[in-house]
């Protein structure tokens, strides 16, 4: 539409008559097509639909005459009519398929076609069935021709006739169809043409319009605009006349301006007319804006001046009210006047803030009555004058209620409707508060005159109230100069008397620093004595750690070995010689309680003892002395009676250990220095005169008739290594100590002993305790953490039967008909599949199958059933495979039966040692499963085992022969490595027993030999020699050789049990003499068998001691003297079971050895016992600290020892996940 509104009025002719001709020129062409587009529809009509009917009739009616000739055929006699006939009838067939062949090019589609292809097949059907009529018809066959035309022939009749039909009725159809197409397309040809000629028609008025309009529209807005104009230009004048007259008041009548949308005014002779006059309409417009602007500027600075000229004076009266000096009242009124009059406030008060008091006082008011009159002082916050105050802003209170405050004059009163409250600062701070009131609104500029005055008036109150206070102040320094004046008088006087004093000060200071250098002096000298006492405990303390370490430490050899003496476990001592071991290991254990005794008191002196105070029931104390002294005063030949009085409480709370080990000692010195005679013990509630103690007590009172005290020695006997008769010629032996450590841990519970004694008469000790204690806190022992101790499970041999009921069937299996000593094979694996796969297999073995899928249950169904053989896993829940196969060859019932093992674990040295037949792993194959049962078979068969010894020396060769000889037991000595290998390559051997001191050959040597020929199945070999092996020939025969036994005490029941083992020989049926010596070397340390130890120690005596006892055991030991030595021993042995651990060694202790071995991952949860001589306090306890599993003192208890063995080696056989944390290791797992 913008390129039509900016052509020139001539251009808008042209195109308007252009537009006209184009739309006539348009409708012509338009019914041209149509037209033509009819012609052609109704060509497609003729040839489609007239010719196409017209075709199919004629091919209708010539098969129509068709059929009657056919028939008529049949009537004929002749055969000139039957050629008749024949000839018309397939001229009539060429006539229909001529009119066929022009049907088929002009169908319409090909739904048409498809009918005219069913159509052409039926004829061709047709044709086939009308030759075989007529040549019927030419033999004079007229019944079977007219049999074959009413049924074979007919069908094809009926098939072409209905054919046709659907093709004519199909081609009337599509001719209608394109009929009524034709029809359509001219009504809308018609329709067409006439929609083109109305909107030519309307086209041509619209453009006429437009260009009538877009003429007749500009002019008239131009008239219109210059009319306005006219008017404007006449109002400008009058309004310039006026404010050149100097009237501001007049409004300026600003002209709007023209309101055309310049984009949409043409560029034509008329819109560029019409621009020029709406150009001229905005710049007059703009001229009216400023106009009406400066007029109110200057309105405006004329309205400024006069409120600025309003503020200016109010403050010029305010500072003159204001000057000179004036009471604070009468400032306040005369301000506050001046206020109400000057802002026409009906009423108002001052107040004066009182900094001290911090409250507005009442300074002066205007207007108020009497009644209404406010509050003297008004704190911070109180009402609206109070919180303006506090937040120090000006408050404006608008619609006052009712009642609040009136004005009053002499014409009558009224309430004011406005209230504002001014706080006045100066520099922040709080001075006063002006609060006024009106009838009507304080303006801005009111607000703004309060705002610019608060400060002035508050500078003038600060200064007026400060030019008060400084009077004020001038009037008290005027009296307190006075007052001075008086006292500087007395004061002279007091001088003088002070000088006197001094002089008499300073002749005593010089005497007190005379003093203070005889006392520094003094105190020099107390100190280096004190720092030469502190020298000497340290000194005596690490004197008494090192002799306790010297002495332990050759003690602990003598006790060990005088202990495994007079055990006498091989019985080649006399009575007399373990009599001597005895007495030996008394006098051991006697020295052992002398350091204990030197320690305890060294501990007490120091301060370190500790007590445990809990509940002690007093007759349990009584009787459990009762049963230890009984046997001691029996032997001597005296009596002991102890008596509970009823006064006596019956319980107390105190340290039991202790106070049993100060009336042990009471009694035991008693006894000791009574030769005849009674001792008693007397319980009783002390009388409040023979209480020493501050708190109620218990007195235990030891009485002897024996030798007694004289008074003088009474003190001397209390003290450490003093006794009553102390020359070397004394009857009586003992260190003198007990009675010291039993006053020192008496006292440190809070208790008290006394004597009372006389020579020749006997003595009454009596040991003082509280009932209650009242300081408990720092006394109370320190506790290990108690880990909870492995458990030792050991193999139960009673022959007592598990319940059937009690073993689980996890498979049906053959339990049911199994008897014992049936034939029959358990099975221990706890993968029920496989242990399926196993029941079928031992079954066609001619076995009766068990199963058990765990250990225990395997263990009690091997005691009911006393299977034939065991098939074996390792990895089982609860009691794994190890587990079990030791309990099997511990019991003598089980032991004798083949064990085959079949796991994952490549443990097959493991296996064999413990005395296995076989050994396979994970998975098997078929051949494998066939040779596991040849060697349980083979084990079962041999009823005659073939044993091997190989001695080169023909007593020890006898020997054995004698002592493994049974029945069903053929033994073959040979006396050389070569006769050993013939042997073997002869005979069937079953287990062979080597020595390795062989003349012709090396061991290793002959049984690689045996290794290379036993390449079937591996012979167990058990080495019986009396060599000392290193560790590196140890470890080498442990790749061939199921068992090593070093010739010894022990030996022969050692190698008759393996020898058992491995054979398989039902140990019930041995000599009772032979069973007991398997039991003695199957006894509870079997446990330890073949465990590795290493030994840490520095002092060879207690190595030697500590090994012979851990050999006797068949424990594996090495050693080291020191930690650095130890660290290498583990790289080189990385399979230690455990480590005996000294403490005290050169080079590396024993406390850095275990944290560098705990810093070892390999090494976390090895076990690592504590051996240390120095029991002093806190050595338990950094022992843990540094790592170790636990902690035994020297000389050490080898029962203990054998004991805490037991129990960590035993937590070596479970998983890592179930042995003891180090973390949690104490005393408690010993």
């Amino acid at each position: 539409m913008s390129f039509y509104t900016n052509l020139t009025t001539k251009k808008k002719l042209i195109l308007g008559f252009s537009i006209i001709v184009s739309l006539t020129m348009t409708i012509g062409i338009v019914a041209y097509f149509q037209i033509n587009k009819l012609i052609e529809a109704d060509a497609k009509l003729y040839e489609k639909g007239v010719v196409a009917l017209e075709k199919i009739g004629i091919v209708s009616a010539n098969f129509q005459r068709v059929r009657c000739n056919v028939r008529e055929i049949i009537l004929e006699t002749t055969p000139e009519e039957i050629a008749l006939r024949e000839k018309r009838i397939w001229m009539f067939r060429e006539e229909a398929g001529a009119a066929a062949t022009i049907l088929e090019k002009v169908l319409p589609d090909d739904e048409a076609r498809r009918l005219f292809a069913a159509f052409m097949e039926a004829r061709k059907n047709y044709g086939a069935h009308l030759k075989q009529t007529i040549e019927m018809a030419k033999e004079n066959q007229d019944a079977d021709a007219t049999r074959f035309i009413l049924k074979d022939a007919y069908k094809t009749e009926l098939i072409m006739i209905t054919e046709i039909g659907l093709l004519s009725e199909y081609l009337t159809k599509s001719a209608k169809q394109l009929s009524d197409q034709n029809s359509a397309e001219a009504r809308t040809s018609a329709q067409i043409l006439l929609i083109l000629a109305f909107s030519s028609t309307l086209l041509a008025a619209i453009l006429a319009m437009l260009i009538t309009r877009s003429i007749a529209t500009p002019l008239q807005k131009i008239l219109n605009a210059v009319l306005s104009q006219q008017e404007v230009v006449k109002e400008k004048s009058r309004l310039a006349e006026a404010i050149s007259a100097g009237d501001l008041a007049q409004e300026v009548i600003i002209s709007q301006p023209l309101q055309l949308d310049i984009e949409q005014v043409s560029d034509d002779e008329v819109g560029t007319l019409l621009k020029a006059i709406v150009t001229t309409s905005a710049t007059q417009h703009s001229l009216d804006t400023a106009f009406a602007g400066m007029s109110d500027s200057l309105r405006h600075a004329r309205e400024q001046e006069a409120l600025s000229s309003w503020f200016k004076e109010g403050q010029n009266k305010l500072n003159i009210i204001m000057r000179g000096e004036k009471p604070i009242t009468e400032l306040a009124e005369q301000a506050l006047a001046f206020l109400t009059d000057y802002l026409c406030a009906g009423v108002g008060i001052f107040y004066v803030y009182d900094q001290q008091r911090a409250v507005l006082t009442y300074a002066a008011s205007y207007a108020i009555t009497q009644n209404k009159r406010q509050a003297e002082q008004i704190t911070l916050g109180e009402g609206l004058a109070g919180q303006a105050a506090l937040e120090k802003k000006m408050i404006i209170l608008n619609d006052v209620p009712p009642g609040y405050l009136r004005i009053s004059s002499g014409l009558g009163e009224s309430e004011p409707a406005h209230i504002v409250a001014l706080p006045l600062l100066f520099n922040g701070s709080l001075v006063g508060l002006v609060e006024l009131g009106s009838f009507t609104a304080f303006g801005e500029e009111d607000l703004e005159f309060l705002k610019q005055i608060m400060e002035a008036l508050a500078i003038a109150l600060s200064v007026n109230i400060s030019r008060q206070q400084v009077n004020e102040l001038l009037e008290q320094t005027q009296a307190q100069t006075e007052e001075l004046r008086v006292q500087q008088e007395e004061l002279q006087q007091t001088n003088e008397e002070l000088e006197e004093r001094a002089e008499m000060l300073e002749q005593q200071r010089e005497q007190i620093r005379a003093t203070n250098r005889e006392i520094e002096q003094a105190s020099a000298d107390l100190q280096r004595k004190a720092t030469e006492l502190e020298r000497v405990s340290t000194y005596k303390s690490e004197f008494l750690a090192n002799m306790s370490h010297e002495l332990r430490t050759p003690l602990n050899s003598l006790m060990i070995l005088s202990s495994l003496l007079r055990d006498n476990r091989e019985g080649n001592l006399s009575p007399k010689q373990i009599e001597f071991a005895a007495t030996i290991n008394g006098a051991g254990r006697d020295l052992l309680n002398l350091i204990n005794d030197i320690l305890d008191l060294s501990k007490i002196e120091s301060g370190h003892m500790e007590f445990n105070f809990e509940t002690l029931v007093v007759p349990e104390l009584c009787n459990q002395l009762l049963n230890i002294l009984e046997p001691i005063s029996t032997h001597k030949g005296i009596e002991f009676k102890v008596t509970l009085d009823d006064s006596a409480p019956q319980s107390i709370v105190s340290d039991s250990q202790r106070t049993l080990q100060i009336l042990k000692n009471l009694l035991s010195n008693a006894c000791k220095f009574t030769s005849s005679g009674s001792v008693s013990l007397r319980v009783s509630t002390p009388a409040s005169h023979e209480n020493l103690l501050a708190t109620p007590s218990i007195a235990f009172a030891v009485t002897d008739t024996g030798i007694g005290i004289p008074q003088e020695k009474h003190s001397l006997i209390f003290n450490a290594f003093q006794q009553a008769d102390g020359s070397t010629s004394r009857s009586y032996g003992g260190t003198g100590l007990g009675l010291s450590i039993s006053r020192q841990l008496a006292r440190s519970m809070g208790g008290e002993i006394t004597l009372v004694s006389e020579p020749g008469v006997g003595s009454t000790f009596t040991l003082l305790l509280p009932i209650r204690q009242t300081n408990q806190t720092s006394q109370t022992g320190q506790t290990g953490q108690t880990g909870q101790k492995p458990t030792l499970v050991e193999a139960s041999h009673k022959t007592n039967l598990t319940p059937l009921t009690a073993l689980p069937m996890p498979l049906l299996d053959d339990r049911e008909q199994a008897h014992e000593g049936g034939k029959s094979i358990l099975i221990i694996e706890d993968d029920l599949s496989f242990a399926g796969v196993l029941i079928r297999m031992v079954r066609d073995r001619g076995f009766l199958a068990l199963v058990a899928a765990d250990g225990e249950s395997g263990i009690g169904m091997s005691e009911r059933y006393r299977p034939s053989a065991i098939i074996l896993d390792v990895m089982l829940p609860h009691i794994d495979g190890w587990g079990v196969m030791r309990s099997l060859k511990d019991n003598p019932l089980t032991r004798h039966i083949p064990v085959h093992f079949i796991t994952c674990l490549e443990e097959r040295q493991k296996a064999m040692s413990m005395g296995a037949v076989g050994f396979v792993t994970k998975p098997v194959s078929g051949e494998q499963m066939d040779s596991v049962f040849e060697a349980l078979e083979s084990a079962l068969e041999k009823t005659t085992k073939s044993l091997l010894i190989v001695e080169d020396d023909p007593a020890q060769a006898s020997a054995m022969e004698a002592l493994l000889q049974e029945r069903n037991i053929t033994i073959t000595i040979a006396e050389s490595g070569a006769a050993a290998i013939d042997v073997i390559s002869r005979e069937l051997i079953d287990c062979i027993v080597l020595d390795l001191g062989l003349a012709d050959m090396g061991a290793f040597e002959l049984l690689e030999e045996l290794k290379k020929r036993d390449q079937g199945r591996r012979i167990p070999v058990i080495i019986h020699t009396g060599r000392d092996l290193t560790r590196e020939d140890e470890a080498q025969l442990r790749h061939y050789a199921e068992s090593i036994i070093i010739k010894g005490a022990k030996s022969p029941e050692r190698l008759l049990n393996e020898v058992s083992l491995f054979l398989h020989l039902i140990e019930t049926s041995l000599d009772p003499d032979k069973q007991r010596m398997i039991r003695s070397a199957l006894d509870k340390e079997a446990l330890l068998e073949g465990k590795k130890i290493l030994i840490v120690d520095d002092d060879m005596r207690n190595v030697f001691s500590l090994s012979s006892a851990l050999a006797e055991k068949n424990i594996l030991f090495f050693e080291a003297e020191n930690g650095f030595e130890a660290l290498k021993q583990l790289n080189l042995q990385p399979d230690i079971d455990l480590i005996l651990m000294d403490i005290m060694m050169p080079e590396m202790d024993g406390y850095e050895a275990m944290r560098k071995i705990r810093a070892d991952a390999r090494f976390h949860n090895l076990p690592i016992i504590a051996l240390t001589a120095k029991a002093m306090k806190g050595d338990r306890e950094e022992c843990l600290k540094a790592g170790a599993s636990d902690y035994i003192p020297k000389p050490v208890d080898m029962e203990k020892l054998f004991s805490l063995l037991r129990v960590w080696l035993y937590s070596t056989e479970t998983k890592p996940s179930d042995r003891p944390d180090s973390s949690n290791w104490s005393e408690g797992n010993s």
